[in-house]
Order: structure tokens, then C-alpha cells, then sequence
């Protein structure tokens, strides 16, 4: 048995002992201190300062996180690399302004297309950043430029909204209109589509989804603007909700596909966020052979948070509330060899938590997992990991 699925059991022996069913209020997380992850170049990156190993320590963790090497424009992976951004998170904004030079796409999730709105298709601009956009563009020049492509959420559509949008192609070329015009504005290079799991739940037919994203992304492509859909990760025995039959019929409409390669545990099922046997199998599954060229339109998923499971439940944590935990956490650091991923056991206040968060060593190793499917990558979210972090890409 793998060691982390024996946490299940210890975890969900504690959580039949609290007996909690409300969600959990995450008060914990909320009354810490916040740590100030400092940001500091120095010269040489993390590689050079030896910190890419199987078995970190947490305090060369908790000391070395924030620093970064000076050279923020070298890039060692050369495939596509998408940074999301989010209003939520501030910090992310300036992570993407320090280390532009590390990635070619940027999705600020701004943009959101209510079922209310489709009338008129009108879509909210008051989360773009303007002032940040352009600080973006200004560090544009000649040997590397970052395209920018929001994130578009269809939000709450019936299903009656969804099949009255496919047959009408007066209302598709209204929406395509109105998503071009915020191009214009703002100068998007494009957009990230939100759209398949917010359809295919209403209970419509996977057809019409497919049909209705189709004719959208060729209205958008034709005005010269390019198109990321957000896809779904295979889910084990699970049937796929995308599969690679959608893929085939996809790909030559849609620019690149941001798979989401991550979320593979939960508070109901404890574990890892991403094992690495399971990201090669998602991306395998739906392009098989390795001499396929349209493997290079799938963004593997990098999740920069992790999770502090707790007898109570627990959740999400980011980069500053591991710090938090590291700065008192005396014990090892574990690396499970199935998932390839890093967890720790630590007591607090409710009972014996564990953390799962990525390492630089975790990190790497998907790094050359996607160099070896010869995918590019996505990362959820800038902001949320660590300083050193981008010292990988």
C-alpha cells in the first residue's frame, strides 16, 4: 500500500471521531500570522544553490523560498508556458511582472458571461487591471513578447440559454462581437474559454457543446485572436467527460487545450494533487502517439497550492501558509515514489494534520515530464507558490 494511502484511513478514522458534516471554516488558516515571503534576487538560481533534491529540509525550504536568481529573463523550458492570474490574489499581478520573461501566455481571470447577461452579452471589464496591462506590454520588446488571454466563464447558463445559442448564428455573432470588442480595447491576444464542464453539467447533449465551441472558436480565430479551452483531467475509472474523441474533433478549431491536471485528491479522499503517473496518463490518453505534433497544443496543469488535511476536513493552502507551518514544523519532509509528490504530518490544534505541497523537486520532475510528452504548460495560480519556483521554467 502506498504510504499516503494510509493516511486515508488514519485521517478518516479522525474525521468519524469529530464527527463533522458542516464545511469547515478554515479558522485556523485564517487567525496565522501572515509570513512575508520576501522578494529577493540573488545570483545564482536554485539548481546552482542545490536545492533541487528528493529530500528538502524544511528549514532550507522555509529560508531559501523567497529568493530568486537576478537572471529573470533565462528560460529553461522552451515550450508554452500559461500563468493564470486571479483579483483574489493580488500578489500574482506582480509575479507575473518580476518573471515575464519566464512565461509566453498570461490569463488574468477577469472575465465572467452570466446567463442573465445573454441578451445583450454584456461582459464586465471592472477586474481588468489596466495600469498593469500595460506594464506587461511595456516589458514586450523584440526577443520575447507575453500575449495576454483572459479567462471567459460562462456562469450559470440553462440549458435552454445553450441550444437557443447554438442555432442562432445572429446571437453567436453578437457574443463573438462583444468578446472582440474587449479585445480591441484592451488589446487581448484571445481568450481561455471556461466553457466545457459549465455546459456539459446543464445536462445538454456533449454534441451541441461541441458543435456551439466549434463555430465560436472559428468566429474568434478569424479575427485573428487566438482560443485556449479549459479541459477536464481523466478521472480514473470514472467515464471522460472529454475525451480523446473530442479532442480529434477540436483540435483543429482550438488553439491550445489548458488541461487540469490537479484536484486528483480532496478532503474526502485525502492524498496527493497531481501524481505524475496520472498526469502522463491524461495526456495519453488523448494524444497517444508520441510523434503526434498536437501533443505541443496541450498546457499540462502545474497547481501551485496545496492542501492541509485536516480531521476536520481542512483545504487549499498557499505558498505563505506553508511558510507559516514550516517555521515551527520540526520533523521530515516525506516524498511518496508513486505520486512523486512531497507531505508532511504536523500537529495543530484540531489534531494531526497533513500537507501535500509542491517542491521544487516535485515541480521538476513534471517539468520534464512535459518536455518528454512534449506538451507546454499551465500553472494555477501565479501568486500562490513559492518565489524559487520560477526559477525552473
Amino acid at each position: 500500500m502506498h504510504i499516503w494511502l494510509l493516511i486515508i484511513c488514519v485521517l478518516a478514522f479522525s474525521i468519524m471521531i469529530y464527527g463533522t458534516l458542516s464545511p469547515p471554516t478554515f479558522k485556523q488558516q485564517r487567525n496565522r500570522t501572515k509570513v512575508e515571503n520576501k522578494i529577493h534576487p540573488v545570483h545564482l538560481n536554485v539548481q546552482d544553490r542545490f536545492l533541487v533534491v528528493q529530500h528538502p529540509k524544511s528549514n532550507d525550504i522555509f529560508k531559501e523560498a523567497g529568493l530568486y536568481c537576478e537572471d529573470t529573463k533565462k528560460r529553461h523550458f522552451t515550450g508554452e508556458v500559461l500563468g493564470y492570474v486571479t483579483p483574489w490574489n493580488s500578489n500574482g499581478l506582480e509575479i507575473a511582472k518580476i518573471f515575464h520573461g519566464k512565461f509566453t501566455m498570461l490569463s488574468p481571470v477577469w472575465l465572467t458571461l452570466s446567463s442573465d447577461n445573454t441578451s445583450k452579452f454584456h461582459i464586465t471589464t471592472h477586474d481588468v487591471r489596466k495600469n498593469w496591462l500595460k506594464e506587461i506590454k511595456a516589458s514586450n520588446d523584440h526577443n520575447h513578447t507575453v500575449r495576454i488571454l483572459p479567462r471567459v466563464l460562462f456562469e450559470n447558463w440553462l440549458p435552454d440559454d445553450i441550444v437557443s445559442l447554438n442555432v442562432d448564428n445572429q446571437r453567436k455573432s453578437q457574443l463573438v462581437s462583444a468578446l472582440v470588442e474587449i479585445a480591441k480595447t484592451f488589446h487581448f491576444n484571445g481568450f481561455v474559454l471556461e466553457i466545457w464542464n459549465q455546459f456539459l453539467f446543464t445536462g445538454v447533449k456533449i454534441k451541441l457543446v461541441v458543435d456551439l465551441i466549434k463555430s465560436l472558436s472559428k468566429r474568434l480565430k478569424n479575427k485573428d485572436l487566438e482560443v485556449i479551452l479549459a479541459i477536464p483531467p481523466t478521472r480514473g475509472s470514472i467515464p471522460q467527460t472529454f475525451s480523446r474523441v473530442y479532442f480529434n474533433e477540436l483540435a483543429p478549431h482550438i488553439d491550445y487545450f489548458s488541461l487540469m491536471t490537479y484536484d486528483f485528491s480532496s478532503v474526502d479522499r485525502p492524498g496527493p494533487n497531481s501524481p505524475i503517473k496520472w498526469v502522463r496518463e491524461c495526456v495519453e490518453k488523448l494524444v497517444p502517439n508520441n510523434d503526434d505534433s498536437r501533443r505541443g497544443q496541450i498546457l499540462m496543469g502545474l497547481n501551485f497550492y496545496g492542501n492541509d488535511y485536516t480531521p476536520e476536513g481542512g483545504g487549499p493552502i498557499v505558498g505563505w501558509q506553508y511558510l507559516k507551518i514550516l517555521e515551527t514544523f520540526k520533523g521530515k519532509i516525506l516524498y511518496d515514489e508513486s505520486s512523486e509528490e512531497h507531505f508532511f504530518e504536523y500537529r495543530s490544534s484540531v489534531g494531526n494534520d497533513y500537507v501535500f505541497y509542491p517542491t521544487l523537486y516535485s515541480i521538476n520532475r513534471r517539468i520534464d515530464l512535459a518536455r518528454e510528452l512534449g506538451t507546454g504548460l499551465s500553472i494555477w495560480e501565479l501568486g500562490q507558490g513559492l518565489n524559487y519556483f520560477y526559477d525552473l521554467f
